[in-house]
């Protein structure tokens, strides 16, 4: 009976944890998104790469967050004639340091 009770814990505990790392995700592609957004020199415009910004979970259960713009390196990175704007590793940060105080 025990048995049974810590495999129940262990599942909602697993479950629980799916759902604080897709919700980190999410945050990241939110971050990420305004931050592309932030860096346009005209900010009405439309941003494909703010909206191809996005997370998918792997048939082995992992989340990934994602773009499908070849140039997105680029903007993250910088290039000889372009200074980085970067979008996404401050996203990745950002929600780093929060989950941090979560856990520490």
């Amino acid at each position: 009976m025990a048995s049974l009770q810590l495999t129940n814990k262990a599942v909602d505990y697993e479950e629980k944890l799916a759902r604080m790392i897709a919700q980190m995700a999410d945050q990241i592609v939110s971050s990420a998104r305004k931050r592309v957004y932030a860096n346009l020199k005209n900010r009405k415009n439309n941003s494909p790469l703010a909206s191809s910004i996005d997370r998918v979970v792997t048939p082995e259960g992992e989340i990934r967050v994602f773009t499908d713009k070849p140039y997105a390196r680029f903007v993250e990175f910088g290039t000889i004639n372009q200074p980085a704007r970067p979008f996404l590793t401050p996203a990745v940060e950002e929600v780093k340091v929060t989950f941090s105080g979560l856990i520490g």
